[in-house]
């Protein structure tokens, strides 16, 4: 039965393994089943989370109050500062995360004390960095199977994690002026909510569609949006998965993976993770694991 996210993060089970370190835990969390519905959230410690489970459809949201802002789809890595209130509308399943809850002294000497602007937080929503994500995927097996120096692994790792949030975030008035012309935010949106979909990867000419725009005037919209093409964004997207998807159980077999990620099988899956990411499924794995 669902339940509302509000209790499902009060739930004594909801943290199934943790990492406390100064002035951070690092939390691996099972979200059970929730219900479809729109809440304002205000954090009370800041919260950067990786999703490691596939992105919810129809999951986006903005700056509470912003009532002209547009709403920004949700991606896998997002941050969420201590004390804003955000307008989050959940579509709905379960889903599992890792989430490092900071103190208030940790993220202001990360950060510094000034608060974020509203183009920074607009992309705390979607924070697009593959060197963030790995880190995180790196503190998830840390956190999962945790060893005698893990401690002092996830503690480079935080670190790691917020000199380039930082970096990020001061960037971001750079990657709007850059990307200026493309796709509208609910065009946007509604290419990503398809793109995020289970099995094989949607064609340049449904995407299109979707948009009611002609492919060459798609594509050339896509990139000034995003900065690369549709169809790189794509294999991004699902090489993302396929690293959550590895890291999540060393025991899985990659035929499974390759399965739900839409590939014809895992010889196609290992050659374009190979081309990708510079290593076999089963080398990546075993970096994570060793």
């Amino acid at each position: 039965m669902a339940i509302r996210i509000a209790d499902a993060q009060r739930s004594d089970d909801l943290v199934q393994r943790h990492i406390a370190l100064p002035g951070v835990v690092v939390e691996l969390c099972a979200f059970p089943e929730v219900e479809p519905e729109t809440v304002v959230v205000k954090e009370q410690q800041a919260i950067l989370s990786l999703g490691l489970s596939r992105l919810m459809p129809g999951s986006f949201g903005r700056v509470a109050g912003s009532g002209r802002a547009p709403f920004v789809r949700f991606g896998a890595l997002g941050f969420r500062p201590a004390g804003v209130p955000m307008e989050m509308h959940v579509s709905g399943g379960a889903f599992h995360t890792l989430r490092c809850r900071f103190e208030e002294a940790r993220i202001r000497q990360a950060l510094g004390p000034g608060p974020l602007d509203e183009a920074a937080l607009a992309a705390c929503f979607d924070i697009r960095s593959q060197a963030m994500e790995d880190a995180m995927l790196r503190l998830a097996v840390e956190v999962d199977q945790p060893q005698t120096d893990s401690a002092a692994v996830a503690q480079a790792l935080v670190t790691i994690l917020l000199i380039d949030l930082k970096r990020y975030l001061a960037g971001t008035m750079a990657r709007i002026h850059r990307h200026r012309g493309g796709l509208t935010p609910r065009m946007l949106r509604r290419v990503l909510e398809r793109i995020d979909e289970s099995g094989p990867p949607p064609d340049i000419d449904s995407l299109a569609a979707s948009c009611g725009l002609s492919r060459f005037h798609f594509m050339r919209s896509f990139r000034a949006t995003m900065g690369i093409s549709p169809g790189a964004f794509t294999q991004q997207v699902r090489m993302r998965r396929a690293k959550a998807l590895l890291a999540g159980d060393e025991r899985r077999p990659l035929a499974d993976i390759a399965r739900e990620l839409g590939y014809s099988g895992a010889p196609a899956f290992c050659a374009a993770f190979r081309q990708q990411v510079g290593h076999s499924p089963a080398a990546y794995r075993s970096l994570l694991f060793k």
